[in-house]
């Protein structure tokens, strides 16, 4: 899988520039890459969680593992439940952390690491939802009136970009002008496209697709004589019982939401999934960066 990373962001940069230049305004675009990476890469690169601190976890400590996960998910629930407005402010914050690091991957930060992830993370998250802001505000009236917040956008982008930029410097001099580049190239085009393409090109191949090429890179060893088959091969189960529960759940309530409430629907899914994966990935990390 060497090389995977690059070839993975050439294919994203390839799908945003196919949409500038043949399918701009074309939803039935949007809405096919965006199951398809998600499909493919984005829910599959979270489907080895219980692979990442114990690789030849045996069937006690699979059910301990699947125990704190799901305990995890049940009390987000809970917070989305009663508290919907702090579990939105959570699933934002933790994204960003989320998303920051696996930026790193590659990179030691050793000095205020955790305000590096988080800055950074929120520089592309806020290009994502403030591009396509009108989106992002019908996205989430049934929960809150953002209407307000459109004026905020670009002072936030550009302090948390600043901000990161800074971080990056004091801790890896030589390697700031990659960050710089890469920021500046992504968020102008990020901030260009509609929001579910934005979210996925950067979801799928800045995020997920390293994140998975570092488990890969990890775990191979385990693997046995045939490495990439049988990592493929792990993945399939969880991946599968993650889509088929988000795609029964979506079923379920297709016919009682609105299509802005059913994709705001499917984002509370993703969290409630992604609260105990960011847990387990930054322990995985930190492991593997001790």
């Amino acid at each position: 899988m060497r090389g995977i990373e690059l070839y993975g962001k050439l294919v994203g940069l390839s799908i945003a520039i196919l949409y500038f230049l043949f399918f701009e305004g074309n939803t039935t675009f949007e809405y096919i890459f965006f199951a398809l990476v998600l499909v493919t890469i984005g829910i599959p690169h979270g489907a080895i969680d219980h692979l990442l601190l114990s690789p030849n976890i045996n069937t006690k400590g699979l059910f301990k593992f699947l125990a704190k996960y799901i305990s995890i998910i049940l009390i987000y629930l809970v917070l989305w439940i009663y508290l919907p407005l702090l579990a939105l402010a959570a699933f934002l914050l933790m994204s960003a952390y989320h998303f920051g690091q696996s930026h790193f991957i590659n990179f030691q930060i050793n000095k205020l690491k955790t305000a590096t992830y988080i800055l950074l993370g929120t520089y592309y998250l806020s290009v994502i939802l403030w591009g396509d802001f009108a989106y992002t505000k019908n996205l989430l009236e049934s929960m809150l009136n953002i209407q307000n917040m459109e004026g905020y956008g670009l002072p936030i982008i550009i302090g948390s970009f600043l901000f990161a930029i800074l971080l990056i410097a004091y801790n890896q001099p030589s390697k700031a002008y990659y960050f710089i580049i890469e920021a500046v190239v992504m968020g102008v085009i990020l901030y260009q496209l509609p929001l579910l393409l934005s979210f996925i090109i950067y979801f799928g191949f800045w995020h997920a697709l390293p994140s998975m090429n570092e488990e890969y890179r990890v775990l191979k060893k385990f693997l046995g004589k045939n490495q990439f088959y049988s990592f493929i091969k792990k993945l399939m189960p969880f991946t599968a019982i993650s889509l088929g529960g988000i795609w029964m759940l979506l079923a379920i309530f297709y016919t009682w939401m609105s299509p802005n409430e059913l994709v705001l629907f499917f984002f509370i899914l993703i969290s409630l999934i992604s609260a105990p994966h960011i847990w387990f990935m930054h322990m995985f990390l930190e492991k593997k960066d001790s």
